[in-house]
């Protein structure tokens, strides 16, 4: 109780003096000393402040003898005073606060403002691209990616259909007409910037330099590397186990119309993926 008492304010001498006056009220500061075992110096001064603070009241004199305020009245204004302050405290603390640009999301419009930042970000990475794209966009990147390169990036790339990019560490898909969701491309740099968008008519996107979901962003290109190249190592054991293209497990989470494409899209022929040529 003692310890409460001191997260509200008060001394350990001042929780002592309240809790004894509570167990005996109108008690003189001599006997205040000799019942909690305080020096009469450090009584005196406590009883002085609490006093002060309206949480104990002198109710006679010569000799003085001190009462507490009754526990739920004290506690009641501590409360209100608190709420006050923490109240007058956060607006004096937004006052200082400055806007967080990290937070912030730039929508893209239309596919040439999107192809446009793609660009931009690629040429301002100084260590690291990681993309998801399909083999048209990058016809339309490969110069930016190979600069980017030359200067020192390391180049990860989801690619989906068949094209060439001997300066980057690809992992290879299922071309454009097996893809499950549209023709979504997604773009990080340097852990601290990213681009999500749906190139699909009409085209939008986004980008951001959103900690949280930089992250996710990376966390969604990694995993499609991840799923590649498991995919190559282990796509027999894996169809046997859920199908074509792993259809029986992809389709437990998709939208009914989605579901019923993939189902389609496995009775096509199909050639086995190659070994990305990153890791050739």
């Amino acid at each position: 109780m003692i310890e409460e008492m001191k997260h509200l304010g008060f001394t350990g001498a001042e929780a002592q003096i309240y809790v004894f006056l509570l167990q005996h009220p109108l008690s003189t500061g001599y006997e205040i000393s000799k019942g909690t075992g305080l020096p009469r110096a450090n009584t005196y001064q406590a009883l002085e402040t609490l006093a002060a603070k309206e949480r104990v009241t002198a109710v006679s004199e010569e000799p003085i003898r001190y009462a507490p305020v009754p526990p739920e009245r004290l506690l009641k204004r501590i409360q209100e005073e608190t709420a006050q302050r923490c109240q007058d405290l956060q607006l004096s603390l937004s006052r200082l606060e400055q806007p967080d640009s990290v937070g912030h999301f730039w929508e893209l419009s239309n596919r040439g403002r999107i192809e446009a930042r793609l660009r931009e970000l690629i040429n301002a990475a100084q260590r690291r691209i990681a993309a998801s794209l399909w083999a048209e966009d990058l016809e339309l990147l490969v110069d930016v990616l190979q600069a980017a390169r030359d200067r020192g990036c390391m180049v990860i790339l989801n690619l989906f259909g068949d094209a060439r990019a001997d300066f980057a560490t690809v992992y290879q898909h299922e071309g454009p007409e097996k893809v499950v969701g549209g023709h979504v491309v997604a773009l990080a740099i340097d852990f601290e910037e990213a681009l999500v968008a749906s190139l699909d008519e009409p085209a939008s996107g986004v980008t951001t330099q959103n900690r949280t979901l930089v992250r996710v962003v990376e966390k969604f290109i990694r995993d499609e590397a991840y799923l590649a190249a498991i995919y190559e190592r282990f796509s027999p054991e894996l169809e046997r186990a859920f199908g074509p293209h792993l259809v029986e497990l992809r389709r437990r989470l998709l939208p009914a119309a989605d579901a019923e494409h993939l189902v389609a899209v496995t009775a096509m022929d199909s050639q086995p993926i190659s070994l990305p040529s990153g890791l050739k």
